[in-house]
């Protein structure tokens, strides 16, 4: 080979070179991609457990009495023509009582009329559906003091009379006014018939608005129950609420109690929630 052809092709290969390296000068590393923590298969992730902050701030009485009484329209008790042409004399007379008391907010005397109305002989079938479900929307407006009249709706064989007494359940135990022992109570009554297992696993995240002491004492209780909806989501929401899983037994929830004992600021705002502000 001669010398210029040699020089030649030393200078090409030179320039290749050159340009691969200005080339790929701009262009960045590619990252390693890096795995994500998910958990193991069929355990909780620990973020997962956290309990909610329940470090919340209590809303002064007047607040929550304003924010309640624009929240919904007050109910009026009004049935359609066909349905009230339906009523015998004695309905139609308890149905003028029931909008009486309504009109002047005799919440004492309208629990007292629909206790009247689920006490007669034709109590749950022979009372027509508007009136019940108008009765449960009367009920519910005045809140969690009207429950034990709500409750017996619970035991009713209409899916939407049902649906509807769920939800007045469910919204009574939103109350602030209420203490953790009555939220307890609340919620074991409605455990004994709502067999609607979603309905349930939205009521007992209300044990994160109890004492500890108080949600001990009332997941006890709820392992008595003979429900097959609660059996079947009891278990994760005692995982949720202590934060550990298999705390499965009465034992087991009382050694937990004595290792996260109630704490000053539970027994403030949770034990004496019916006199805060």
């Amino acid at each position: 080979m001669k010398l210029y052809q040699l020089i030649i092709i030393v200078t090409a290969v030179a320039l290749g070179a050159v340009s691969f390296v200005i080339y790929n000068a701009g262009k960045e590393e590619p990252e390693t991609p890096q795995k994500m923590d998910v958990g193991k298969p069929g355990k909780k992730n620990e973020i997962d457990k956290k309990r909610p902050n329940r470090k919340r701030v209590r809303p002064a009485r007047k607040e929550r009495v304003e924010s309640t009484s624009t929240k919904k329209p007050k109910p009026t008790f009004d049935l359609p023509d066909d349905e009230e042409a339906k009523l015998n004399e004695e309905q139609r007379a308890l149905i003028a009582e029931i909008r009486r008391a309504l009109d002047s907010n005799d919440e004492k005397k309208l629990c007292a009329l629909v206790q009247k109305m689920q006490a007669s002989n034709e109590w749950p079938d022979g009372i027509p559906r508007s009136i019940r479900l108008t009765a449960i929307e009367a009920l519910g407006w005045f809140g969690a003091t009207c429950l034990p009249e709500i409750a017996k709706f619970l035991e009713d064989g209409d899916e939407e009379v049902l649906q509807s007494a769920i939800d007045k359940y469910q919204e009574a135990l939103s109350d602030f006014d209420l203490s953790d022992r009555e939220r307890s109570i609340i919620l074991l009554e409605a455990a004994k018939f709502i067999n609607d297992a979603d309905a349930l696993d939205s009521m007992l995240f209300e044990l994160n608005n109890m004492r500890h002491s108080v949600a001990v004492s009332t997941l006890k209780n709820l392992m008595k129950i003979d429900n097959a909806a609660l059996k079947s989501i009891l278990p994760d929401n005692i995982d949720f609420y202590t934060g550990e899983e298999g705390m499965y037994s009465p034992q087991m929830l009382d050694q937990w109690l004595v290792d996260n004992p109630d704490d000053e600021f539970d027994e403030e705002f949770y034990g004496g929630a019916k006199n805060a502000n």
